[in-house]
């Protein structure tokens, strides 16, 4: 059995900013979610959004829930709400 995956992660608008990148390699234990990862990435990088609800998650591509569980070789996604008019 895998001790770790490897994920790929994006970060898009002020979440770049906010980590200093655009893409990390990241390993996760088996089993982890889009909310496990994005808690390792807040430990690694302090600046990140720390409220969750301000911030939708992406698996290959596809918004995903915090619940939604990584497989090796996933490129996971972390993107702002985009703002606008009313």
């Amino acid at each position: 059995m895998a001790v770790a995956i490897a994920v790929r992660v994006r970060f898009f608008a002020r979440l770049r900013e906010q980590s200093g990148t655009e893409i990390e390699a990241l390993q996760v234990p088996p089993g982890a979610t889009l909310e496990d990862v994005y808690d390792v990435l807040r430990r690694k990088h302090p600046a990140l959004e720390a409220e969750r609800k301000a911030v939708r998650g992406a698996i290959n591509q596809e918004l995903s829930d915090w619940s939604a569980v990584v497989a090796d070789g996933d490129e996971v996604a972390f993107i702002p709400p985009v703002s606008g008019g009313h």
